[in-house]
């Protein structure tokens, strides 16, 4: 073997300790006005514990550890995500340092703790100052060094013989695969109206679907390549018998009691199975012995579980029993029917994650880590992979991945905004969603306090979600929540719309902006993973950082207080109801203030007593400051976001029950009690807002909501 020349630089490969190993070998390392204490996992700044845990911290060590050296995305994967750990690696390293970012208040594109080396790996750049490693440890360290080095040279001969005779047979298989038809991606339907959850027969020559559009809402089948399509009945979640004779759905009556029924593929007569709450049946599932369906069941508890129906004797039995504010929902029976796939969401279905429980009942076992939104999935006919919907990339799209768990591979040949996939039983054919949908920011201009006018200008123009506006304190911005850039984040436009600029790049779902009383940050809220929390970026260019509140428990909902000294957010701390608390905006220990529930708080005008509604209840209640009980103000409105304070009373908007996004601006005045009419508004969504004059209301706008039947033939 050739000798390197003498002098030569010769680069030495330093070892990356396990988290133990770097504990002991520092403790405490220091940076600007940050400590880490490696040993208990803790991050604090200034001396005040800041919410970093987990992963995250353990990448964050492993970089402070190997401060100014390049640490390989390969490195991170080893330590932090070994290979018996079935995650998307990528997915979690991106968002492991994002979070890191939020916490340390860094940039991406001006670093100063953390540069990222492209496709290579991660660096920490700033200053450290750290314990010295045990003197009698490095002697070890290079000798396991180089007895590992042996281990490797003495097994490469081996692997070399090994990979040539894998190179053949991938040569082979990708020869094979090259040979398969390409995708084709067609219309399943063409009719007028919004068609979604298709669901394939036993034998693959039709599809059931729901038809969204009004008058002509229920459940279809349609023949592929085939006829017009046939309208069963009215309801939802449509599901095939495993002879094809009969299929299932739910029905939604306003005013009856929601029930699963049956009817015949042919149409004909309705068949009541079962009643069930109307917080009931995301989607039923069929068993492949034709003797049970399985469907989501609310549990009165704000949470929905997994249900088994006896198709024998109607008795039921629960599969799942998801934690307080979570839903498990579209349970889906494997092929062989000894599984059941299901969807587990909290906070608002922000977060999901697909679930595999067997038939007889026992642990779910969670088969993705993503923490992003899903609405189906279904089986490969042999039972060995799962196709679903997942925002794992952005906006929603079908992923692939194997039931025995893995890193979820993207689905070739499909595009965005894709959900509730539908294989046939010969899995040659997907049927999935397309969805097409757009909000924009409109503007009500009020006469005065009880009178306004129709909606009166576009202000925001938006491509996907755009919601919540919040007005800055001197009416000149606005700040939002927006989809334009592939995932939800924090934008600012002046009060007409223009200038437009993105305030958060987190790549995660930023939500619920509120201005600070000065005008200098937005509080907002974060759900990076698993649990939402609260963060704070500063207007003029700043970056974003964590709030401490409580790790383990979703928190968010921020509002400022009169002051600008406090932040209120909601937490369900202990996995209870949600309460209000509040926290220095500097930082501190978080404080209750509701006993009793709460969601969304305002304070009132002088500071005295804080406004606020409920997740669980509609209505909006008022308490003092000073202490004191609560009072009921007003039942509505019926979603705890859709309200706004003024100076004499609140806007709120009620939603009509009977038409979707049709709703009314009505305006609550305290002194008479009396709730007053402003305007009718078209399609509203989600947020509400009043201009600090009390001139102006903002509110989000469904601009275009639309969606379509695809198939997707050659389908492997």
């Amino acid at each position: 073997m050739d000798q390197p020349p003498k002098n030569a630089r010769v680069r030495v490969h330093r070892l990356v300790l396990p988290m133990v190993e770097v504990a002991r070998s520092a403790q405490i390392v220091r940076f600007g006005v940050f400590e880490a204490d490696l040993q208990t996992g803790e991050l604090h700044k200034n001396g005040v514990k800041v919410p970093l845990q987990g992963q995250p911290f353990q990448v964050c060590a492993l970089l402070l550890e190997r401060s100014g050296e390049l640490v390989t995305r390969e490195e991170l994967r080893q330590k932090v995500w070994p290979e018996d750990t079935f995650v998307d690696f990528e997915q979690a390293l991106n968002t492991a340092v994002a979070k890191i970012r939020l916490a340390l208040g860094d940039d991406a594109d001006n670093p100063r703790f953390v540069e990222t080396l492209p496709r290579r790996g991660y660096r920490f750049i700033g200053p450290v100052e750290s314990s010295p490693a045990h003197p009698s440890r490095a002697p070890k360290e290079r000798f396991e060094r180089l007895r590992a080095k042996a281990r490797w040279i003495s097994v490469g001969a081996t692997l070399l013989v090994l990979f040539s005779g894998i190179g053949v047979w991938r040569f082979s298989r990708k020869t094979a695969e090259s040979l398969r038809p390409s995708l084709e991606v067609v219309p399943l339907v063409v009719m007028p109206g919004d068609q979604a959850g298709p669901v394939f027969s036993p034998d693959g020559n039709q599809v059931a679907f729901e038809e969204l559009d009004g008058k002509n809402s229920g459940i279809y089948t349609t023949i592929i390549d085939g006829a017009k399509p046939l309208r069963l009945a009215e309801g939802i979640s449509p599901s095939w018998s495993p002879d094809g004779r009969q299929v299932a759905f739910v029905r939604y009556p306003f005013e009856k009691e929601s029930a699963i029924y049956v009817v015949s593929a042919l149409g004909g007569a309705e068949h009541r199975l079962y009643p069930v709450p109307a917080s009931c049946c995301f989607s039923l599932s069929w068993s492949p012995d034709g003797k049970t369906l399985a469907f989501a069941d609310g549990n009165g508890d704000l949470s929905t579980r997994i249900t088994l129906l006896s198709l024998a004797d109607s008795t039921t039995r629960h599969l799942t029993s998801p934690p307080h504010h979570q839903f498990d929902f579209r349970p889906v029976f494997s092929p062989d029917g000894s599984t059941v796939a299901f969807i587990r969401a909290g906070n608002g279905a922000i977060v999901a994650d697909l679930f595999l429980v067997p038939t007889t009942g026992g642990e779910p076992k969670r088969l993705t880590f993503d923490n992003r939104p899903i609405f189906g999935a279904t089986w490969t006919p042999d039972g060995r992979d799962i196709v679903f919907d997942s925002w794992r990339g952005g906006l929603s799209s079908l992923w692939r991945t194997s039931a025995s768990g893995g890193t979820p591979r993207p689905l070739a040949g499909v595009g965005v905004n894709a959900g509730s996939p539908s294989i046939s039983p010969k899995g040659n054919q997907l049927a999935y969603t397309q969805w097409l949908y757009n909000e924009s920011i409109w503007r009500v201009d009020l006469i005065d306090d009880k009178h306004g006018r129709r909606p009166t200008g576009l202000v925001i123009s938006g491509k996907g979600m755009t919601a919540r506006p919040d007005f800055s304190p001197d009416g000149k911005k606005i700040a939002f929540e927006s989809g334009r850039s592939g995932y939800s984040e924090i934008w600012i436009c002046d009060s007409d719309g223009s200038n437009c600029a993105q305030a958060t790049s987190l790549h995660g779902w930023a939500a619920n902006a509120r201005w600070s009383p000065d005008g200098r940050y937005i509080a907002f809220e974060f759900h990076p993973q698993e649990h939402s929390e609260v963060g704070v970026v500063e207007v003029a260019g700043g970056l974003p950082r964590l709030i401490p509140t409580f790790p383990g428990a979703d928190n968010g909902g921020p509002s400022w207080s009169r002051d600008g000294h406090w932040i209120y957010f909601f937490s369900n701390r202990g996995g209870g109801s949600f309460q209000l608390w509040k926290v220095p905006a500097s930082g501190g220990s978080p404080v209750q203030v509701t006993k009793n529930a709460g969601a969304h708080g305002v304070e009132s005008a002088d500071g005295r007593s804080l406004l606020y509604s409920k997740a669980e209840v509609p209505g909006i209640w008022k308490m003092p400051l000073s202490g004191g009980e609560e009072t009921l103000v007003l039942d509505q409105p019926g979603t705890w976001w859709d309200w706004a304070l003024a100076r004499n009373g609140i806007y709120f908007i009620s939603y009509s029950k009977k038409a979707p996004f049709t709703a009314t601006l009505e305006f609550y005045e305290f002194a008479t009690h009396r709730i007053i009419h402003i305007s009718t508004l078209d399609k509203a969504s989600q947020g509400l807002a009043v201009s600090p004059d009390g001139r102006s209301i903002l509110y989000a706008r469904v601009e275009s909501s639309e969606s379509n039947i695809m198939l997707v033939k050659n389908f492997h």
